[in-house]
C-alpha cells in the first residue's frame, strides 16, 4: 500500500464530541476546530486527490460521536455516509484502511463508560460491531486504536486532552482497558470479516540525551525509550507488559489474547526528542527538539531525523509482526523541506527492507492541511494546501516527489 492518511475530527468538521467541549473550555492553544477541512461533504473529492497523488490506499477514521451520539443509539445515516465513502474508494482503486479510534469520544462516554471502567471495553466492542457490519467486506484493513499510549499519556497522565485526568493510578488501569478493548474489537472484526487484517498504529519517537556525557540524561533517554516505544510493542508481542513511567508509575499486566489479536504492527513516526535530567523546568526531566542533524526543524519545531525512523522500523520488526508505516510526515507550509524529508525517510525504509525486513505499506500524514489538536490550523501537514475561506485544495510541489517515490515503492513491492 502507498497511501495518505487523515482522521475524522481533523478534516470532517462540525462534529460535536468531547473535544468540542474541551475547546469551549479554552483548553487548546489553537482555538476551535469548526469546519476543519470540510471533508464530511468533500471526502469523494479528497479521494480523487489521493489517487492523483499516486496513492493506492486511503487511511481514514470514523467518528464515534457521529455514529453513536447517545449510548446504544446509533445513527444509520452516519454509518451509511462512511459506507458510501468506502464504496467510492474501491471504485477508484484505493484500499480503505479504517481507524476506529482517533482520540475523540461521544459526549456521553466519559460519564457512562470511561476508560477507567471495564464498561469501556464492552462499549468499544459494540461500536466496532456496528461499524464493521455497516462497512461490509470492502474494508480489508482495520486499526482499532491510533496511538493508544499517546492518548493515555495526554488524557490520563498529564491531562492535556480529554478527559483531562492527571492520575498515574488511573493511567495504569486505562492502559489495561485499552489493550482489552483492542483484543475485543479484533475479535468482532474477525467474526464479521474473517479476511480483514487488524493492526495498531503506535507512535514511536527517537530519544537522545541532551548531554551525551551526562549519566542522568542517558538514563532518562533509555527509560523514555523503554516505556514509550517498547512497552506497547512488547505487550502485543508477548501479552505481558512491565515498565515504569517516571518518576514512579508502574505499568504491569497480562492479556494472553493480545498477541493473536494483531495481524500487523503500524508505526507512526515523526521526530526525535532530547532529554535533560534534572530539568530546568521539571526536576524529573525536560525535553526539547534540537536540529542536531542539520536537516532542519519543521514549522512546529520538530527535528527531522530519518535515522530514528530506520531504528523504529528495526525495533518494531523484532515484535514478529508484519510492518506498516501508518503515519509519517511533517508540518511545512512553504514546502521547503517536504521533498527531502520524503526521500530521506523512504531511503531509510529501503535500508530496512534491504536487510530482509519487508514494509507492507506507507501512509503519508497528511493528505490535506487539517486541524492539529492543541495547535489548531497553524501547522501545515498536507500534501495539498487548504484555503480556510473557500476550502479549495491546492497541490504543493512536493506532491511530485511523493508520486515518484510511490511508483518506486509499488514496483519494488
Amino acid at each position: 500500500m502507498w497511501g495518505t492518511a487523515v482522521s475524522h475530527y481533523q478534516v470532517e468538521g462540525d462534529d460535536p464530541c468531547d473535544w468540542t467541549e474541551w475547546e469551549r473550555a479554552g483548553r487548546t492553544r489553537g482555538g476551535a476546530c469548526g469546519a476543519a477541512a470540510a471533508s464530511w461533504t468533500r471526502y469523494e473529492d479528497d479521494a480523487a486527490l489521493a489517487k492523483a497523488a499516486g496513492a493506492n490506499a486511503f487511511r481514514f477514521s470514523v467518528s464515534w460521536s457521529r455514529i453513536e451520539p447517545q449510548r446504544n443509539a446509533f445513527d444509520d445515516r452516519a454509518l451509511a455516509r462512511y459506507r458510501r465513502f468506502v464504496d467510492h474508494l474501491l471504485q477508484l482503486g484505493l484500499e480503505p484502511a479504517v481507524t476506529l479510534f482517533h482520540y475523540t469520544h461521544p459526549r456521553w462516554f466519559h460519564e457512562e463508560a470511561p476508560w477507567t471502567s471495564p464498561a469501556s471495553v464492552d462499549a468499544f466492542a459494540r461500536f466496532t460491531r456496528r461499524v464493521v457490519d455497516a462497512l461490509g467486506d470492502g474494508v480489508r484493513l482495520y486499526v482499532p486504536f491510533n496511538e493508544p499510549f499517546v492518548f493515555l499519556l495526554a488524557g490520563y497522565y498529564d491531562g492535556q486532552i480529554p478527559p483531562g485526568i492527571a492520575s498515574p493510578r488511573d493511567a495504569a488501569r486505562v492502559f489495561d482497558h485499552l489493550l482489552a478493548a483492542h483484543a475485543a474489537s479484533a475479535a468482532v472484526i474477525r467474526e464479521l470479516q474473517p479476511r480483514a487484517a487488524v493492526g495498531v498504529a503506535h507512535n514511536m519517537m527517537a530519544f537522545a540525551p541532551e548531554r551525551r556525557w551526562h549519566l542522568l540524561d542517558r538514563t532518562l533517554a533509555r527509560v523514555a525509550h523503554r516505556c514509550y516505544n517498547s512497552g506497547v510493542l512488547e505487550a502485543f508481542a508477548t501479552g505481558r507488559w512491565d515498565f515504569r513511567l517516571p518518576p514512579s508509575t508502574r505499568f504491569r499486566g497480562r492479556r494472553d489474547d493480545l498477541p493473536a489479536s494483531l495481524d500487523f504492527f503500524g508505526i507512526n513516526y515523526y521526530s526525535r526528542l532530547h532529554l535533560r535530567c534534572p530539568g530546568r523546568e521539571r526536576w524529573i526531566g525536560d525535553f526539547a527538539y534540537r536540529d542536531k542533524t542539520g536537516l532542519g526543524l519543521t514549522d512546529n519545531g520538530w527535528e527531522i531525523h530519518p535515522h530514528g525512523f530506520e531504528a523504529a522500523l528495526r525495533e518494531a520488526a523484532r515484535g514478529g509482526f508484519p510492518l506498516v508505516v501508518t503515519e509519517n510526515g511533517l508540518a511545512d507550509g512553504e514546502d521547503r523541506l517536504r521533498g527531502r524529508f520524503l526521500r530521506e525517510h523512504l531511503a531509510a525504509l529501503g535500508r530496512v527492507e534491504a536487510d530482509g525486513i519487508p514494509v507492507h505499506g506507507y501512509f503519508q500524514w497528511s493528505l490535506v492541511d487539517n486541524y492539529e489538536w492543541l495547535d489548531g490550523y497553524e501547522p501545515k501537514f498536507g500534501l495539498y494546501a487548504v484555503d480556510r475561506a473557500t476550502m479549495e485544495r491546492t497541490p504543493r510541489p512536493s506532491i511530485d516527489v511523493f508520486r515518484e517515490l510511490g511508483r518506486q515503492f509499488l514496483v519494488k513491492s
